[in-house]
């Protein structure tokens, strides 16, 4: 019993080391060249490694010279001495339009509550070559995709803004105002102008906290219209576009950010409206003119997402929304046993592609089976986002005979129909010969020498304790007890890991839940960020101190009841906690206190004393147990 038990605790002492690696998230970037010359593509990955996870794609920093575009990801899992290994790789296409140094700053990648950084990248642009087009994997795809959705979306009419300069102006608009959860919302921003306009891009990008976002690549040449606005010609062009798919149900309102452009002063008469606007539009036209630059801000957008039906929903749904096909193989009929046999699975289509997961396995007795690899290529045609999405499954038969492996079920939401749609891959008969060979992992699947070579030392270690335990009982009683606490350790070890990947897998699944555990480790990170700032007295620090915790207190409200973080109004925020405190409790009335005094610190200019500061953290801290308290 002591000898069994002795060879266990080494052998595991030995794996736990892997272990706690393979749980060790590492986020790294890397380009494939990094002296190139103008319109030369450069394809930036940015690879994250760890435990298996459902990440939102990086979105890279603003790098003035340099176009980017997002062009998928690739999801790798490997099996080595029976650790999984999660390698999930982002993919983009950067092409510099001037020659130059270009530094690209830190990417932040958020994974679960931490966010990580990669290492700055240097890149060296050359010549004067003339730009590339569009990288095509960023557009098209090289198989048709099905387009039941409108290529062409109706746009709201136009509305001039009251007040300040009627000649310019932008227009933020979304194809529906009413979607269901995971359905695609399209976010187009119109730039109207009756000035020599040079578009500059964005000052502050939208805020669209509960979506997920994809940015469609906007073509080198703006297209450009002339139109009628309240008897008026403007030249209108469509500068951005956004795919969102919303996370789960309720009320929003997108803040659709600033948008910079710098313009000629004078607008332009109706006799030289056309001949004038066909040059200069969006073009380095008239540089020496007298210019000036504008921020231009687009009102709020309400919107409203409908909750997935539950009449008719599949026992294995997993939340895909789209329009989708299923299409499955298996590399080979006829294997031994112990053999390998590859089941892939792609599923292509319109939707958030980026989120399926693999249809689940039915309960099999006869195999043992292994995910081996996933692979998800971005397409964007149109309007429409989608691409494909493939699976692969190992499975190892362990008797001899004729089997076969049953059908695997996809379901998604189809919005245009309202309805679920289940898809099935066809029986795959096979048929399995005896073999003498004893189970062994597959080579694409594990290091098989390495962990045969571990399995030699470790016969060499145990023979050699051996030889020490007979010659002292004493010493060995010693060594037998501090095993035995080792394994106490092994299994507090191993029960965390466990309970870690059960939370992730659940997280993957329910992002509403993901948001409400998560909010008090969000919310202790926002304390301690606004500790920092708190020692600052200058004017301007005050304002920003009250604006980030006037947001953390916000963002903690709307986790906890999975609300929008921007689409939340002062009134709703009102109502939910005193549902929640209750209207007569005190604290209630100290929140809306804290709330007013950040609305007065954007126009106080710095005369909030210091101490209120600590009395707002205070608020907030006493929110935050509050809540947890009363919500378990």
């Amino acid at each position: 019993m002591r000898k069994n038990l002795f060879v266990l605790t080494i052998f595991l002492s030995l794996l736990v080391p892997m272990s706690l690696q393979a749980e060790e998230v590492r986020v790294t970037a890397a380009v494939n060249k990094r002296a190139v010359t103008v319109g030369e593509e450069v394809r930036l990955s940015i690879r994250v490694t760890g435990q298996s996870m459902n990440l939102q794609a990086p979105r890279l920093p603003k790098l003035d010279g340099i176009d980017t575009y997002y062009t998928g990801r690739a999801s790798h899992i490997t099996f080595i001495n029976g650790v999984s290994t999660s390698n999930v790789e982002f993919s983009y296409t950067l092409i510099p339009q001037r020659p130059g140094n270009y530094h690209l700053n830190a990417i932040e990648v958020s994974v679960g509550p931490k966010v990580f950084q990669t290492e700055p990248i240097a890149i060296d642009v050359t010549g004067s070559q003339a730009p590339s087009a569009v990288p095509a994997a960023a557009v098209n795809s090289q198989q048709p995709m099905p387009s039941s959705m409108p290529q062409n979306v109706p746009q709201e009419p136009p509305v001039v803004s009251s007040g300040g300069d009627n000649n310019i102006f932008v227009q933020a608009w979304v194809d529906r105002r009413s979607v269901y959860q995971n359905e695609q919302l399209l976010l187009t921003y119109s730039l109207f102008t009756r000035y020599d306009t040079r578009y500059e891009g964005f000052e502050k990008e939208a805020e669209t906290s509960g979506f997920w976002i994809e940015e469609f690549p906007m073509e080198r040449e703006i297209e450009r219209e002339t139109v009628q606005v309240n008897g008026r010609r403007f030249v209108k062009a469509d500068v951005k576009k956004l795919a969102l798919f919303p996370t789960s149900p309720g009320s929003y309102t997108i803040q659709p950010g600033s948008l910079k452009v710098s313009i000629r002063e004078e607008p332009q008469g109706a006799s030289a409206f056309d001949e004038f606007f066909s040059d200069s539009f969006f073009t380095g036209g008239s540089f020496f003119a007298r210019r000036q630059n504008r921020l231009l801000n687009p009102p709020p957008i309400q919107l409203t997402v409908k909750p997935l039906p539950d009449e008719g929903k599949p026992e294995g749904f997993q939340g895909a929304v789209g329009s989708f096909r299923l299409t499955a193989s298996l590399d080979k009929d006829k294997v031994k046993q112990s053999e390998p046999v590859t089941l892939k699975l792609v599923i292509e289509g319109e939707g958030n592609i980026e989120t399926i997961n693999r249809p689940k396995l039915p309960t099999l007795t006869g195999f043992k089976t292994y995910d081996a690899d996933t692979n998800a290529k971005l397409f964007k045609t149109g309007n429409v986002i989608g691409g494909t999405k493939s699976f692969e499954i190992v499975f190892i038969p362990k008797e001899e005979g004729s089997a076969f492996i049953p059908p695997l079920e996809f379901s998604y939401f189809d919005p245009r129909k309202a309805a679920y749609v289940t898809l099935r891959t066809p029986n795959f008969p096979i048929t399995v010969e005896h073999s003498d060979q004893s189970f062994q992992m597959p080579e694409e699947l594990t290091g098989k020498e390495m962990f045969q070579k571990n399995v030699k030392l470790e016969a060499k270690d145990i023979r050699y304790i051996q030889e020490r335990v007979s010659e002292s009982s004493a010493l060995f009683d010693r060594i037998y007890r501090g095993f035995a606490w080792g394994d106490l350790f092994l299994l507090v070890v191993f029960a965390a890991l466990w309970l870690k990947d059960r939370q992730e897998r659940l997280f993957s699944k329910d992002e509403g839940l993901r948001r409400r555990k998560m909010a008090r480790a969000v919310a202790s990170a926002n304390m301690r960020k606004l500790k920092k700032r708190s020692s600052s007295s200058k004017p301007e620090d005050v304002g920003l101190f009250f604006e980030e915790l006037e947001r953390a207190m916000t963002q903690y409200i709307a986790d906890k009841w999975n609300l929008s973080a921007y689409g939340v109004t002062r009134q709703s925020l009102e109502e939910v906690l005193a549902n929640h405190f209750g209207p007569e409790d005190p604290h209630l009335k100290d929140v809306l206190e804290l709330y007013s005094l950040c609305d007065e610190s954007r126009f106080g200019k710095g005369s909030i004393p210091q101490a209120s500061k600590k009395v707002g953290m205070r608020i907030f801290q006493e929110t935050v147990n509050r809540i947890e308290r009363m919500k378990r």
